[in-house]
């Protein structure tokens, strides 16, 4: 099994609302991407120094279903989303 971790930070522009909208969209994925086990995201509630705006962790069998997600025309949506309002974005891919 392949865990995929990534964090997010934005730009203030992107609203609570547009971030909210754009959680909805990855928590649909699943239904469009099979290969997505199991998946889960949320906003920080500890809001630190260090902390970064929104978390996601999702799982996947193989390196190639990670893949295939990864280029995914409904991932793509999502990736059209937050691009422009990205600030920075940490990520890690283990397998467990």
């Amino acid at each position: 099994m392949i865990r995929h971790v990534a964090v997010f930070r934005f730009k203030p522009e992107f609203t609570q609302e547009q971030r909210q909208a754009w959680i909805d969209m990855i928590k649909d994925l699943p239904r469009s991407i099979p290969e997505v086990k199991a998946l889960s995201i949320g906003t920080d509630v500890l809001r630190g120094p260090s902390s970064y705006d929104v978390g996601l962790v999702a799982d996947f069998e193989s390196l190639e279903d990670l893949d295939a997600y990864s280029r995914h025309p409904k991932h793509d949506e999502v990736l059209a989303v937050s691009g422009p309002v990205k600030e920075h974005l940490a990520m890690a891919d283990f397998e467990f």
